[in-house]
């Protein structure tokens, strides 16, 4: 049991680090989007309201193409990121390994995973144009959303 607690902390009750920085680009997830400034609206899909942000142009050095916020009920329940260019992308995942540590590879294409309690994590790049889109979203709200729609459906 010792050695399962140590390969898998959460046994204990501990945190693992998608789970403690709850968030990437300076911002939390479930942050009230009154928090937020230079937000251009995107829409709505899977019953999120999105924005493109005007101020995140880059992160730790790195250049991002774009970076969208997905929120639910006036929270933050999704940072969405795209970058171009097999230098940023690489530099974007080395960062994220120094954040969140390995991630769970998924095949062997360059996609990979960070699961925790409250928060997942998608590194995904594409293979022939080398391009990476990034996705944390909050499990807290997702579930929140998911109780919601099915309340809603039984109500029908």
């Amino acid at each position: 049991m010792r050695l399962l607690c140590i390969l898998f902390p959460f046994w204990l009750g501990a945190q693992v680090p998608i789970d403690s920085i709850y968030g990437l680009l300076g911002r939390s997830l479930e942050s009230p989007q009154s928090a937020f400034s230079g937000l251009i609206p995107k829409g709505s899909f899977q019953r999120k309201t999105w924005y493109r942000s005007s101020t995140d142009t880059s992160w730790e050095g790195i250049p991002l193409k774009e970076v969208k916020y997905g929120f639910y009920k006036g929270k933050l329940h999704t940072i969405q990121i795209r970058i171009e260019g097999p230098e940023a992308s690489e530099a974007a995942l080395v960062l994220l390994e120094t954040y969140f540590g390995r991630g769970k590879q998924e095949g062997y294409a360059p996609r990979y995973r960070w699961v925790g309690q409250k928060a997942a994590l998608l590194y995904d790049q594409n293979i022939l144009t080398r391009n990476t889109e990034i996705r944390l979203e909050s499990l807290v709200l997702q579930r929140e959303l998911e109780q919601d729609a099915y309340r809603e459906f039984q109500s029908r």
